[in-house]
């Protein structure tokens, strides 16, 4: 579930606790899955929801917590917002988990699923570029000489 971080609370030892809000506009159960006590796991995320660490899954990247608190907002909520807060201590605070930053945040009885291919950076770092669905090969005899509108 994307949510945008609020604030973060620095502990010892690169512990903290991130406070986030979750996006709106998602199916009511799965907000309702996060309660107080449950474990969750958070992790660092594109403006775009891509994730962009390599080869590695956001199973790999996400950094496990406790949700502490869950926070409903009364009344009218942000565009995009759905007016609920979560807090989650983690044991090491990440360079994703800065206010105003983007992250996935999910209950841990959610499946820990990989992500399609789609949903990464083609190469892990640079931002998201249009990219044509297929190419014209331009051939002279057995070699290719050049792809074109690859």
């Amino acid at each position: 579930m994307p949510a945008w971080v609020d604030s973060v609370e620095y502990g010892k030892f690169g512990q903290a606790t991130v406070t986030a809000t979750l996006f709106g506009g998602m199916d009511p159960s799965l907000y309702a899955d996060f309660k107080k006590g449950v474990e969750g796991q958070m992790g660092a995320a594109e403006l775009t929801l891509k994730h962009s660490s390599g080869g590695y899954g956001p199973a790999h990247m996400a950094i496990k917590g406790t949700i502490l608190d869950v926070m409903k907002t009364e009344g009218d909520v942000p565009l995009g917002s759905s007016g609920i807060q979560i807090r989650l201590k983690v044991d090491l605070v990440i360079e994703g988990f800065r206010p105003g930053r983007i992250v996935r945040i999910r209950p841990m009885n959610w499946p820990a699923d990989s992500l399609p291919r789609q949903e990464f950076h083609p190469d892990g770092q640079k931002p998201l570029v249009a990219r044509p669905v297929a190419c014209r090969v331009a051939t002279s005899s057995d070699r290719i000489l050049e792809l074109v509108n690859c």
